[in-house]
């Protein structure tokens, strides 16, 4: 038992795993952002891009690792699960509007506005959630001391 306690610890392979995905999802947002859902509205333009900055920071963290790149990625995780919450609630907003105004025609759009939020949840939330989750973990923190 003394001569476990001793050996080096293990490396753990879900920052490098966490930082990989997080790359490639930022090219995936970014391009369906600016290939499929462009908008000219100001204000949905700077949200929609702050899903891959956002993603972009969190990778940059776990990537850059230590002290700072704990504080980025955590930073980064927290700023994307806060702009997707703000998003499912524009969503929502928008279909209760649909839904309130256009009789028959926005019930039947916002149950596709529904379908947008499931989405969004599983599309862009679930996994930033379960990193945020893993680097305020016990395993977490003690991964990025060690690479200090």
């Amino acid at each position: 038992m003394l001569l476990r306690s001793m050996a080096a610890p293990k490396p753990d392979l879900r920052r490098w795993i966490f930082a990989g995905i997080d790359v490639l999802l930022v090219v995936l947002y970014a391009g369906v952002i600016w290939k499929i859902i462009p908008n000219r509205m100001l204000s949905a333009q700077i949200h929609l891009w702050l899903l891959p900055v956002a993603m972009a920071m969190l990778a940059g963290g776990l990537i850059a690792g230590g002290k700072r790149g704990w504080w980025v990625g955590v930073a980064g995780g927290s700023l994307l699960l806060a702009t997707s919450f703000l998003l499912i609630a524009r969503i929502l907003i928008s279909a209760a509007f649909l839904a309130g105004v256009y009789g028959a025609f926005g019930r039947a759009a916002s149950s596709f506005a529904v379908i947008a939020v499931l989405l969004v949840i599983e599309l862009v939330v679930l996994f930033p959630l379960f990193q945020v989750r893993y680097l305020l973990s016990r395993a977490g923190r003690r991964t990025f001391d060690r690479a200090a």
